[in-house]
């Protein structure tokens, strides 16, 4: 209301200053000036004024293309109306334009200001905004227009002498132009960068826009899973974060990863935005390398790029949001180098695995049958320290499976020094993407009153502690089912973790391995009491059992003729076989009587059926 009211004010006391009569020479003009603006930023444009007569007042009415442009202002700051002291003037902005009244002398004690007659002075500014992004170079008037905007309508006049000039009273009214050009080129770019190749390292997301400011953006930035691993995408430290994004939204994925942002996403809307420049850091893709590389091997450079469609449902494209319009910048992609690192020092610790018996027979391989539970062992030599822990982390074969909560120290150096930590750690699935995996941390000295219990050098292997494994069913003959000492595995946990020995209170990475495991062996099966061995147990089997041991009849599986499983083949084998069919006796001892198996006996008296896996 107030500015109506003020409009109002400047048209009576306009009207007060044409009341009298004369005339006044009209070779007089108004001009707009031309400018250009590219991409979504602003202009000034001057309203310049050419005279004869001193001016005391003046209206303005100004329209503009609102597709195009928007008004921001119409003010004589700084102009020569402001330098000649106008108490009066009020500007009202519209969609398609903008007015100005001013009455250079409206108040007491009315002191007579005027704009001295004079060429091109310029007595308003009109500060327009492009609404669209162009790709051409595209003209846009900016004009004087009489009798549209406004409430009553305004036109546009001089008052001089308290007389007006307008367009009819010989004012020449000389429109402007606004010249819209594209935006500078912007460009996306992945900067080259280096991380040591057992550490995880930042690659900064560069932005190039010289134009105006950013509202938001996408990036789809690819790499080489093969080579290196993306660990997270953030905006910690760049311009992104400085001027306070309100959304973030990354996604990682096998071979690269997506990023988008909206500067000004929720209320109260303060119009957040990356200001325009060359260079602006606006995000981090973080990466660890998949491979330590040890001096002195060559480092490994991974490319980095941009890749547009590949990644996210929909599939994103990299593009910049400038002026409220989706922008495909250029690309330009970078490299990772994942450097070479100084070997770690050297240690004569040893870790090694394998049966019980390894420190006597030197054997880490030993035999196994499929579906068998037998017992792996592991074991340290370090002739000069004495550890005050060990870390072991070990790979085993997918046709293996640990038993959880088996591990144990009974009866070993590790008991007996009395050690106060010990953790096992047991990953089963072969299929998860990094394999089968077995943690062991042992700490001798972990509680108070702390009185740095060690393990004592050895030159001989001893025994730290022993797990329990089950071979699959379906192993075939002849396979080793390798259990191996691995470097930077994490098991079901999250931390990697390398094979370590604490020696005074270092850590030595330089252990020797000596893997171990089992080899798949034919094993003899058969049914407890099938003494004929024709697959059935009934009443011909104990009369089998009484021909071998009356009549001389050849068995072919004693085994399976020692129903009692005690040893040896007499009468008692077959009236506990006669007990088990027909007076409901005990249950014959393993393996059978309905299913095969091997002897879980030792005894002399074999079996002579073809082994099978």
């Amino acid at each position: 209301m107030h500015r109506i009211l003020g409009t109002r004010r400047i048209l009576f006391a306009l009207m007060l200053c044409v009341m009298a009569i004369g005339s006044v020479d009209a070779q007089q003009s108004l001009t707009i000036t031309s400018e250009s603006i590219q991409g979504s930023a602003s202009a000034t444009l001057d309203i310049d004024l050419t005279s004869t007569a001193d001016t005391e007042g003046f209206v303005l009415a100004i329209g503009i293309d609102q597709t195009l442009l928007a008004v921001n202002d119409l003010s004589i700051l700084g102009t020569a109306t402001d330098a000649a002291g106008a108490e009066l003037a009020v500007a009202e902005v519209f969609a398609n334009g903008a007015t100005l009244g001013v009455v250079l002398d409206s108040v007491t004690p009315f002191n007579g200001q005027v704009i001295a007659a004079g060429t091109d002075q310029t007595i308003a500014r009109l500060s327009v905004t492009a609404q669209q992004l162009v790709t051409v170079s595209t003209d846009t008037a900016v004009t004087f227009l009489d009798g549209v905007l406004n409430s009553p309508p305004l036109s546009n006049l001089l008052v001089q002498g308290g007389l007006s000039v307008d367009a009819n009273g010989g004012l020449g009214l000389n429109d402007g132009l606004v010249t819209l050009l594209p935006p500078p080129p912007s460009s996306l770019i992945i900067e080259n960068a280096s991380v040591d190749s057992d550490s995880t390292g930042a690659v900064r997301i560069l932005l190039d826009n010289d134009g105006t400011d950013t509202q938001g953006f996408v990036l789809s930035v690819a790499h080489l899973a093969a080579d290196v691993t993306l660990e997270s995408i953030d905006i910690s430290g760049t311009v992104t974060e400085t001027v306070g994004a309100e959304l973030v939204v990354p996604q990682i994925f096998p071979n690269g990863g997506t990023l988008g942002v909206v500067l000004d996403f929720s209320a109260p809307f303060g119009g957040q935005a990356i200001p325009a420049g060359l260079g602006t850091h606006i995000a981090n893709y973080n990466y660890s390398c998949n491979a330590t590389i040890e001096e002195p091997a060559p480092a490994l450079t991974t490319p980095l790029s941009f890749a547009d469609g590949q990644f996210g449902s929909p599939a994103l494209e990299n593009l910049l949001v400038i002026g409220g319009t989706s922008v495909n910048p250029g690309l330009t992609g970078g490299t990772l180098t994942c450097d070479a690192v100084p070997p770690p020092p050297a240690s004569d610790t040893v870790f090694s695995v394998g049966p019980r018996e390894l420190p006597t027979t030197g054997a880490a391989i030993g035999e196994c049958f499929p579906g068998e539970e037998f017992e792996l062992c592991l074991f340290y030599t370090d002739p000069t320290d004495s550890p005050q822990g060990l870390q072991m982390a070990l790979c085993f074969d997918s046709d293996l499976t640990i038993v959880e909560g088996s591990f144990t120290v009974e009866g070993t150096i590790v008991d007996e020094m009395g050690a106060e930590f010990i953790n096992q750690n047991v990953d089963n699935d072969p299929n998860d993407g990094d394999g089968s995996e077995l943690l062991i941390g042992i700490l001798m000295d972990a509680l108070p009153p702390f009185e740095n219990q060690m393990l004592p050098a050895t030159a001989t292997p001893l025994m730290i502690g022993c797990v329990q494994a089950i071979v699959s069913p379906t192993a075939a003959c002849g396979d080793v089912l390798a259990i191996d000492f691995c470097n930077d595995i994490n098991g079901a946990g999250s931390v990697d973790l390398k094979n370590i020995a604490v020696i005074n209170y270092n850590s030595e990475l330089g252990i020797g391995f000596e893997g171990g495991g089992c080899m798949i062996v034919p094993e003899t099966v058969f049914r407890r009491g099938d003494c004929n061995m024709d697959q059935m147990l009934d009443l011909s089997d104990a009369a089998t059992t009484l021909g071998y041991q009356f009549e001389g009849l050849i068995v072919g599986c004693k085994d399976a003729c020692d129903a009692n499983d005690d040893g040896k083949l007499d009468l008692a084998d077959s009236v506990y076989i006669l007990n088990y069919l027909f007076i409901f006796g005990p249950t014959m001892p393993a393996p059978g009587p309905l299913t095969p198996g091997p002897d879980p006996t030792e005894d002399n008296l074999g079996c002579a059926v073809t082994p099978t896996c």
